[in-house]
């Protein structure tokens, strides 16, 4: 990228695309310092998987060359994955056991399933993390200099702040403290299961990777996603897989016959108990599945939000927001990631010539930093409002049709008419 910056670009988060931009910024040779609130990789609960699709040839561009041949140490099931097996990613009507839509196959070097706790381990290779540095607040001087301060009372210079701070970013909220978190009127709790080659055949038979449905009769959604694999590693895992199923349904008066909206019961044991309620209905195999789940097994309960950035957003000072930060979206259409990594390309395409250009009053690198949210927000904004309303068909049956954002095509540039969200109460 020619010259080198005297002071570092500042990442603000230790998430998928802040270890992704800082292996860039290493692999280039600029400086840099990562900040992440968490005290190691491991402080997370419950682990995701995620699916690497159309962000791949950006992730190639941006990883040194060794770390991307690496990537198969993420993958969810590597011996699947050898065997050819792929995903189609099938989608069920729970209440009758039928499939309902799947998609085509694709070859590994298109689409991928990684572990996100093994990704971001793969990702966090040779970098200086600092662990449990929680950024309070930010400013930009005049002479370009920008300064984070951290919740310790250190602070830190730099010449650019990137934001990578997740969903509930507060760096995105000083920036834009006038649009708050969109609320989704769906809860969901996921659980980590840990089955038996047996115990998980019927599953991995409809789908070795991932499998989803919503049920005809009441609404309640279902996806399960092997994590980790007998096969992945040397120890074989204990000769089990690991699984994650999440359970999800409507806030709304009348569901289950309740007269007001059901909450999230107070112990784990209960939890079990409300996904073995809405699985009474389900079809085989995920009533057994449901059911199967032990009762002291912990559960994580989340609350649906998302964030969409406005059209004609502007930030100031030298600060970029990335991932969740510029764009929470929730995960019916498991895109998040994949707008994360091309937002990071995106950033050093467009900013990272400016950040050695010797501008004291930053015209140069505000304006790029303007461009780079005009790419950004027309990409994502269609993303997060799409899988807002796949979110909201996934729990309201009759939507559920070809044309559902929930079931068509994954893509990175989206066409989404946004008066579809207006019709039906997105």
């Amino acid at each position: 990228m020619g010259v080198v910056p005297e002071k570092p670009v500042l990442i603000v988060g230790a998430g998928v695309s802040g270890l992704v931009l800082a292996q860039y910024l290493r692999k280039t040779g600029v400086p840099f310092r990562l900040f992440e609130r968490d005290a190691d990789l491991a402080t997370r609960g419950l682990g995701w998987g995620l699916t690497l699709h159309w962000s791949l040839p950006a992730l190639r561009c941006l990883l040194p060359p060794d770390l991307f041949l690496r990537l198969p140490e993420a993958y969810v099931d590597r011996a699947a994955v050898d065997e050819g097996r792929a995903s189609t990613f099938p989608f069920f009507d729970l209440s009758t056991g039928a499939l309902t839509a799947s998609t085509p196959t694709a070859p590994e070097s298109a689409r991928i399933r990684v572990g996100r706790d093994r990704f971001r381990r793969l990702l966090a290779t040779g970098l200086d993390v600092q662990w449990s540095s929680a950024v309070s607040s930010f400013d930009t001087r005049q002479d370009g200099t920008v300064t984070v301060r951290l919740d310790d009372g250190s602070s830190c210079d730099g010449c650019l702040v990137v934001a990578c701070d997740g969903g509930s970013s507060r760096i995105r909220r000083a920036l834009v403290p006038d649009i708050p978190t969109h609320p989704i009127p769906v809860r969901l709790m996921g659980v980590k299961v840990r089955c038996t080659p047996d115990e998980i055949e019927p599953l991995r038979k409809l789908d070795p990777f991932f499998l989803q449905g919503a049920a005809s009769e009441n609404d309640s959604f279902v996806y399960f996603s092997v994590l980790d694999a007998p096969g992945n590693t040397a120890g074989g895992n204990g000769g089990k897989y690991t699984a994650q199923m999440v359970v999800s349904w409507p806030v709304r008066d009348g569901f289950l016959n309740e007269p007001s909206p059901l909450v999230f019961p107070d112990t784990d044991r209960d939890r079990i108990g409300l996904i073995r309620r809405l699985a009474d209905t389900w079809a085989e195999p995920f009533r057994s599945l449901a059911h199967s789940i032990p009762g002291d097994t912990e559960v994580k309960c989340l609350e649906l939000s998302d964030w969409a950035p406005p059209k004609g957003l502007r930030t100031t000072g030298h600060v970029a927001l990335v991932g969740d930060a510029m764009h929470a979206m929730v995960m019916y259409r498991g895109e998040g990631a994949n707008h994360a990594i091309v937002d990071v390309l995106d950033l050093v395409e467009i900013v990272a010539p400016l950040l050695a250009g010797g501008d004291a009053t930053g015209v140069g690198l505000r304006a790029a930093l303007d461009r780079y949210e005009d790419r950004v927000v027309a990409r994502s904004r269609p993303g997060v409002l799409a899988s807002r309303q796949a979110c909201l068909d996934a729990h309201q049956w009759s939507r559920i049709d070809d044309k559902s954002p929930l079931l068509t095509r994954r893509s990175m540039n989206l066409a989404f008419d946004e008066n579809d969200m207006s019709a039906h109460g997105g």
